[in-house]
């Protein structure tokens, strides 16, 4: 299992980070066609964020997530679930800045993120 998960975290190191600029990525630059038919998998409504819809069953293990984010550089100082939908990070970034994130439990992408200032 372990050899499973290093194979899967060492994927994971070579894909683009999402919502950083990719060459040829921008709207102008992709075809219609190439726009997603559905709406994105989570949605924010009043009462806070939802990152999935999907059963835990389908979620990444904790362990799995925190390393995830780890390797994106945060220095977690609290994990914990939020919303019932979310894995949330309260914590540091790169820079060293106090850092508040919300990932999917599914995808692993970063769903919101509050900075302090």
């Amino acid at each position: 299992m372990k050899h499973k998960f290093i194979l899967f975290a060492s994927c994971l190191a070579i894909l683009p980070i999402h919502g950083q600029a990719q060459p040829g990525t921008t709207p102008a630059a992709r075809p219609a066609s190439a726009q997603p038919a559905e709406p994105a998998p989570y949605v924010r409504d009043g009462n806070g964020t939802v990152c999935t819809t999907a059963p835990r069953a389908d979620w990444l293990p904790e362990d799995e997530m925190r390393l995830l984010a780890q390797h994106r550089g945060y220095r977690i100082k609290t994990f914990k679930i939020a919303n019932n939908s979310c894995y949330e990070v309260y914590g540091f970034d790169r820079s060293g800045q106090i850092v508040e994130a919300y990932f999917n439990p599914v995808t692993a992408r970063l769903v919101r993120q509050n900075i302090a200032r």
